[in-house]
């Protein structure tokens, strides 16, 4: 009885969107459009006189629950049967709840993310730098997208499995064109980050937890105001738990392969090293109200053939090193959703190396699935603090501040042996003109210093103010999409002494307008 309204509404739609091939091959333009007006209309109502049926038998099943657990209710008489009134009944279910109807049968979800836009500055194409330092308004031309694909393919007993697939890349602005493609000068860039199969009550230990097989990853935490991740476990494949309640918090387990192309000395070949990554995570531990505490571990090692092992001791091969990344984060819920997270973080090694990058700070073992240089047993640690929160009715501010240091570790910008310390600020205050509108800048500023092998210190710093109005559709910043901005920023580059970077024409500043749209759904 249950599956009754579905089968007929689908069935229904189904016989509205299917193509009458036999019938239009033989008519006019102007026959068709006549026999799919009146098709429409006899479909029209047809689905009208199903909604009243699914609202007369949701009446009906109302009734024979609240008989059986309460006191009896008066049978209706005979002569009046129940018809509800399809334009006043409050029980009608929309169009809305039926589409969810159908989806949830039909076990298929559809998201994803991008955002794209138009931009120009005052002298030429307009420039992106130091995203991961001064801040994304005003500094982002490219158009990236995430597309997640969900089927559940079963669903009983208690048990469910889904088969996930997500795509994800970029797609440039500059040119008319977006054909994709690998030339090493084509921005169009697309791969398959994620396809796995997750599941739920198969493990008789954790019944609640989520299970998973496939190239996944456990969830990367992204400082987002700088657009990279402050924890990060590279998609690969791997085997995973999720959500299994342990004590008061929950526990996340992935064992995940990661393999790294790692360069000759003198950069001109590679060979592809087998490395996994261990990460256990114990989150969401309360500690009061609106408190609680995250604690992340992650170990990557590598498994070597034994002509890898004599590359690296004939010194032909740069030697891959494991590394571990430590962090522990508190995160305290405020007023009107806001928030604020307060991380601390250690690591070694390559992921150290990466701690010391000027702007995007990802920690990774490698670079962009490469793996070079001469690391030692050097360390980093790093301090960040995110969040947003309403100063007042009409005044909100989103901010990101982080404080990082390490020494005798490898920079990709500095060569073996060096030490760093940076300091990167972001903040964004916004006035709240109501739901839909608000007016803000973003302010950002930061510098960098590294200490060389011998001794000689090169620094990297520049600041960005950011104006911009933005339609919205709730007035968090960091939380609600979709969002239109139209901005006016201006870059001034300080010292670049590490990216020796400069805008058109070799100069150290850049104002840019334009407008964005991001959206997730």
């Amino acid at each position: 009885m249950t599956s009754y309204p579905l089968k007929l509404i689908a069935v229904l739609l189904a016989t509205i969107l299917a193509p009458q091939y036999a019938t239009a091959a033989k008519l006019t333009v102007e026959q068709r459009l006549e026999l799919l007006e009146k098709e429409l209309a006899s479909n029209k109502q047809a689905l009208q006189q199903t909604r009243a049926e699914f609202v007369a038998y949701k009446q009906r099943t109302e009734q024979q629950q609240a008989a059986a657990s309460s006191a009896p209710v008066s049978p209706q008489p005979a002569s009046s049967p129940v018809t509800p009134d399809i334009s006043n009944s409050r029980n009608q279910p929309t169009l809305k709840e039926i589409s969810q109807y159908v989806k949830d049968d039909i076990g298929f979800t559809y998201s994803g993310y991008f955002r794209s836009g138009w931009g120009t500055s005052s002298n030429g194409s307009p420039k992106s730098y130091a995203i991961g330092s001064l801040g994304r308004f005003g500094n982002e031309y490219s158009s990236w997208f995430d597309l997640w694909l969900k089927q559940r393919v079963y669903n009983e007993n208690g048990k469910s499995a889904q088969a996930v697939i997500q795509l994800d890349g970029n797609v440039g602005q500059q040119y008319s064109s977006g054909w994709f493609g690998e030339n090493s000068g084509n921005e169009n860039i697309l791969q398959f980050s994620d396809i796995y199969l997750t599941t739920k009550g198969f493990l008789p230990f954790a019944p609640e937890a989520d299970f998973w097989v496939g190239k996944h990853h456990l969830p990367n935490y992204e400082i987002q105001m700088l657009d990279w991740k402050g924890y990060r476990q590279d998609s690969g494949a791997g085997v995973g738990i999720e959500n299994m309640q342990l004590g008061p918090g929950l526990l996340d387990m992935s064992l995940t392969r990661e393999d790294l192309d790692v360069y000759n000395r003198d950069l001109t070949a590679t060979t592809q090293m087998n490395t996994n990554s261990i990460d256990i995570r114990y989150r969401d531990i309360p500690l009061w109200e609106g408190g609680s505490l995250t604690l992340m571990g992650k170990y990557a090692m590598a498994n070597k053939t034994d002509t890898q092992k004599e590359n690296e001791d004939n010194n032909s091969y740069y030697a891959l090193k494991d590394a571990w990344l430590a962090s522990a984060s508190l995160r305290q819920a405020l007023s009107r959703k806001g928030f604020n997270e307060l991380t601390l973080q250690g690591a070694n090694n390559s992921i150290a190396s990466n701690f010391s990058n000027y702007s995007e700070a990802n920690p990774s073992l490698g670079v962009n699935g490469y793996y070079y240089g001469d690391h030692t047993n050097g360390t980093a640690f790093r301090a960040y603090s995110q969040g947003e929160m309403y100063l007042s009715d009409r005044i909100i501010m989103a901010n990101a501040l982080v404080y990082s240091r390490g020494s005798d570790v490898y920079s990709y910008q500095s060569g073996a042996h060096s030490d760093f310390e940076s300091l990167r600020t972001v903040v964004r205050p916004a006035w709240i003109w109501d739901q839909f509108n608000q007016t803000g800048v973003e302010l950002g500023w930061f510098t960098q210093t590294n200490k060389t092998q011998n001794g000689t210190n090169l620094k990297e710093s520049a600041w960005k103010s950011t104006l911009y109005h933005a339609f919205k559709v709730d007035t968090s910043i960091l939380n609600s999409r979709p969002e239109i901005r139209f901005y006016g920023t201006y870059i001034h580059l300080l010292d670049n002494e590490l990216s020796r970077y400069s805008f058109a024409d070799e100069k150290n500043d850049q104002f840019t307008v334009g407008v964005q749209a991001e959206v997730w759904w």
